[in-house]
């Protein structure tokens, strides 16, 4: 339990959110961060920082695959390892929360241009729910562009569905599929666009499903895109913990005794499986993207 119960709320709401993208989560931290700063009774700079140090890890372990979170708070604590006074550290957290937020809201649109080119006359294949996809789809109707979407379910949570309902309500003609069957779909479409929760030297992680599209996509030399800021690069050194089991019952309710059901969120795609990374900063090789990751560094206090 945090100081602040509004804290001790959000950061359990934020566990809990299994439908939101990474984009969204971060802002939520951003939230808790500033209500921190805005709320907190400590008598000094060294108990301010104690205590962002404790909601930030309580942040991360909420979400340990979403990088956006893991770079906000790692962030934060530089931003004030150099503030000693207490006011000023306050000030330090609310300025780089807040300009962290307006950050992932900015590099969305610049995404969205980015990608325009990518989106033809054709069939764009996606996969689970990706705000960032979303925003790139949006904007290449409202420029004119004529083109399809193919969304996959996005078992077991369905996210897929939420995407097509919104493509669908903005008129862009789209068909749902499950996930089984889209890899073998792949030769229909001109080009594969996926979110990501984040990037390392080790790969994409994103929705479990992402793996064999990209296998799909390779095999049939499809473009296959990342569509993500660079707040979804991890720091070198910074350890990607197992995903824990998820809860069985969404996959088979009630399932026989004696059946084991194992139920994940994620995958992991190698970085060499993507065309491309699609960044605020311009179109990204992985080979650009290992580089930049290497020279990420992880604050002390989060190692």
């Amino acid at each position: 339990m945090f100081p602040l119960k509004e804290i001790d709320d959000e950061i359990r709401a934020i566990r809990d959110d299994h439908l939101s993208g990474a984009r969204e989560l971060a802002q939520k931290g951003a939230h808790v961060l500033v209500t921190l700063a805005e709320g907190s009774k400590a008598v000094s700079g060294e108990e301010f920082q104690s205590e962002l140090l404790r909601t930030g890890r309580a942040l991360i372990k909420a979400q340990p695959s979403m990088a956006p979170l893991v770079n906000l708070v790692n962030r934060s604590l530089f931003a004030l390892q150099e503030e000693i006074d207490l006011e000023g550290a306050k000030r330090a957290l609310v300025t780089t929360a807040q300009g962290y937020a307006n950050h992932l809201q900015r590099s969305v649109e610049r995404i969205a241009q980015l990608a325009f080119p990518l989106i033809s006359h054709g069939l764009v294949l996606t996969h689970s729910f990706s705000s960032t996809v979303l925003a790139a789809l949006l904007h290449a109707k409202q420029e004119g562009q004529t083109f399809a979407v193919l969304c996959t379910e996005s078992r077991p949570q369905y996210e897929g569905r939420a995407l097509a309902e919104r493509l669908a309500q903005a008129g862009v003609e789209t068909r749902l599929v499950v996930d089984a069957l889209a890899p073998s779909m792949i030769t229909d479409a001109e080009v594969v666009l996926v979110g990501a929760d984040s990037l390392s030297i080790e790969g994409l992680v994103n929705k479990i499903g992402t793996y064999p599209l990209a296998l799909a996509a390779r095999a049939h030399k499809m473009p296959f895109y990342a569509l993500c800021g660079t707040e979804k690069f991890l720091p070198a050194d910074y350890t990607l913990p197992e995903e824990s089991p998820k809860d069985p019952q969404g996959v088979w309710p009630d399932h026989p005794k004696g059946v084991e059901v194992m139920n994940r969120y994620f995958d992991l795609t190698p970085l060499e499986y993507l065309t491309g990374i699609v960044t605020g900063e311009g179109v990204l090789s992985p080979t650009e993207v290992r580089g930049i990751i290497s020279k990420r560094r992880l604050h002390p206090w989060l190692r």
